[in-house]
């Protein structure tokens, strides 16, 4: 093929080079060689060269003519931008952490130079000035994209007093707030309806608060307030204590249908792009949940409400261990329930856990209450059979084992077995004698949410430089396990599907304008890897294990990960909303 018809053929598909006359007759500071590119738009892979000068990516073509300061042989490899993490808690490491821990090795490992903030609700300082300046002042290794927090600017509105829906006077506070870290660069608004203090807001707060992001093109993405059979702080034994704010016509007993209605309407009533993250069904219960979500979003979507969803693809949630019995059965007998799971009172309250577990278990109706909530917390986290122990210093040989194994050797039912580890291994460091990892979510759900168009991908994991017993494999594994697992094995998606579901749509969702693409003047934001080899080794057992097959990521054209190995560089940018670009 001629160098006339590769351009014209380059051209056709979106990719226009930055030279004239012969492609090849350019000095570069950075030249990836025989790659396949996969330039983020899910169209499939082409081969070329990819040209950068000065951190942009200027070329892209048959460049086998040119010269660069440093060449790098991809042949064989995919070529692909870099991968952009929907939903990232590595703020606090990269806002006040060493340089070590701002290098975010864990997560550059896997091929991440991009990471949005703000999870649900929070900011690590505010205003958002002095959250940007902790990033700049020691340097960061991703990009990373600052958000505001609906939990921060209600809790500085509120103070303590947040346990109530917000007057007039107060939302008009939070407005002003929210307008303040738009004009100071944010790209939207980040919320957690299911925590602490946002679980307390009314719908209607936080679409005034998107109000403000729609005049500013910014975007809204929650961790809705719930996405199970009741929210995350419930369970059925004090559900009945709450008073529900009238506003909501579902009280407390929200489910995740009524987490995701709430997302949709935000977006319908505002115009703007609103996104579930961290989808999931959660627990036995609510599989299948992923069918009526994907219905309500495509007849969303069919009515013009911009709707979309982040997802990391794993059948386990949550990023740490998890235990069964609630936390409230080691405080005393008669402390009040109502402040729910999440209540911080109950740190204070439980200086002798299983002298007050033995206290609940001796009276009857609070023996039955207990075993009525640990019964759905199994089933919340996957039921028995898929409760992996992962911790358990008293008896190291339980790891490993499921909870249901356990219970038929032992010859108990399964709640006598939970109740048995904490009266028998339980400690005032570790109350429940075990830890362990559930399984809750199911394979069809996993899938289905990924396949959609409209999902992107997201890590829901932060910084740590070694994997510890508990820990979610996602935070060293997610992106290889997604091309590994459910590209190369399973073929839900095609790789062009994955790349454009971890780049181009990730900033089309945000806003960014010169990220998630491979093509001349995008921002040089580059991973190199091999298809055939890639791959995670983190799993619930060893969540810290490497990954293989990511051989070069380049952030801003400088080399994060070189030949596979990190190097501990700083190259990011703190992306400031209006043109995209770090300031």
């Amino acid at each position: 093929m001629s160098i006339r018809i590769k351009r014209l053929a380059l051209t056709v598909m979106g990719v226009v080079a930055a030279t004239a006359g012969p492609l090849g007759a350019q000095t570069y500071d950075l030249l990836i060689r025989d790659g396949r590119v996969l330039d983020g738009t899910g169209n499939p892979s082409f081969n070329a060269d990819v040209g950068v000068r000065d951190g942009i990516i200027v070329a892209v073509g048959d460049l086998s003519g040119a010269t660069a300061d440093r060449s790098v042989d991809a042949s064989g490899h995919y070529v692909v931008p870099g991968f952009i993490d929907m939903h990232s808690h590595a703020d606090r490491a990269l806002f006040d952490g060493d340089a070590q821990l701002r290098s975010a090795p864990n997560l550059v490992a896997q091929g991440i130079t991009t990471l949005v903030f703000g999870p649900d609700g929070r900011n690590p300082a505010w205003p958002l000035r002095d959250e940007i300046a902790g990033y700049r002042a020691g340097g960061i290794g991703p990009n990373v994209v600052p958000m505001v927090g609906h939990g921060t600017v209600r809790g500085h509105v509120m103070g303590e007093d947040y346990e109530r829906p917000a007057t007039d006077a107060e939302i008009e506070a939070m407005v002003a707030q929210v307008r303040q870290g738009m004009e100071e660069g944010a790209w939207g608004l980040g919320a957690g309806p299911e925590y602490r203090p946002g679980r307390f807001s009314t719908t209607e707060e936080i679409i005034a608060l998107a109000h403000v992001v729609a005049e500013y093109d910014g975007f809204y993405y929650a961790h809705q307030r719930s996405q199970s059979p009741l929210p995350l702080w419930l369970t059925p034994s004090i559900v009945d204590e709450y008073t529900p704010p009238p506003t909501w016509p579902s009280g407390w007993r929200l489910t995740a249908t009524d987490g995701m209605a709430e997302t949709i309407r935000i977006g319908r009533e505002t115009g703007i792009r609103v996104v579930g993250t961290h989808i999931k069904a959660k627990g036995p219960t609510t599989w299948g949940q992923s069918a009526i979500d994907v219905m309500a979003i495509d007849r969303a979507r069919a009515e013009g409400v911009q709707v979309y969803l982040d997802q990391y693809p794993y059948e386990t949630f949550g990023g740490g261990s998890v235990e069964v019995i609630p936390r409230w059965y080691y405080a005393p007998v008669g402390a009040d329930r109502s402040g729910g799971l999440d209540d911080p009172e109950w740190r204070r309250l439980t200086t002798d856990p299983l002298t007050n577990l033995r206290a609940h278990l001796a009276d009857p109706a609070l023996h039955d209450e207990l075993v009525t909530d640990v019964e759905y917390i199994l089933d919340l986290q996957g039921g028995a059979d898929r409760h992996v122990i992962v911790i358990s210093p008293a008896d190291p040989s339980l790891v490993g084992r499921t909870l249901r194994d356990v219970a038929v050797e032992r010859g108990r039912s399964d709640v006598e077995t939970v109740l048995g580890f904490a009266l028998e291994l339980g400690t005032p460091e570790l109350r429940s004698g075990v830890r362990f990892r559930g399984l809750a979510g199911s394979p069809d759900d996993v899938e289905r949410y990924m396949a959609q168009e409209y999902t992107a991908t997201s890590t829901d994991g932060g910084v740590v430089l070694e994997g510890s017993p508990g820990l979610h494999p996602r935070f060293f594994g997610t992106y290889p396990h997604k091309i590994a697992t459910y590209v190369r094995e399973k073929g839900t998606i095609t790789l062009p599907f994955f790349v454009r579901s971890s780049t181009g749509l990730p900033a089309q969702i945000i806003g960014l304008t010169d990220r998630g693409y491979v093509r001349v003047g995008q921002k040089a934001d580059l991973v190199v890897f091999d298809y055939e080899t890639i791959r995670d080794h983190a799993t619930i057992l060893d969540p810290g294990a490497p990954n293989e097959g990511v051989a070069y990521v380049f952030v801003n054209g400088e080399s994060v990960v070189d030949a596979g190995e990190l190097t501990g560089a700083l190259p990011g940018e703190v992306l400031i909303r209006g043109n995209g670009r770090g300031r």
